[in-house]
């Protein structure tokens, strides 16, 4: 496995990710968002692992946000967690 880059079949690149943001007034370099995300996914990753009683070090934690995988199936994961809570949430509706 390489885990030095991840591709994923679906979604988009770190470059149109930041052109994106930077579209929206937060300006960014596709370095910056592929750190933000996985800033980010290192956090929902201890997170994960604490509320299902395991601590991860840090380098457990680091080795699983670089794998593809995770990245994939946290990509069919969270779009079907944000539509229940936007079914959910009488405040949305």
């Amino acid at each position: 496995m390489n885990s030095k880059y991840i591709t994923i079949e679906e979604g988009e690149d770190y470059r149109t990710i930041a052109a994106k943001m930077t579209a929206f007034g937060y300006k960014m370099n596709h370095a910056t968002a592929r750190n933000i995300l996985l800033s980010g996914m290192h956090k929902f990753m201890q997170h994960i692992s604490e509320s299902l009683g395991k601590q991860l070090t840090e380098e457990e934690c680091n080795t699983l946000v670089m794998r593809q995988d995770i990245h994939e199936v946290l990509g069919d994961i969270l779009p079907l967690c944000a539509l229940e809570e936007t079914t959910s949430c009488p405040v949305v509706k």
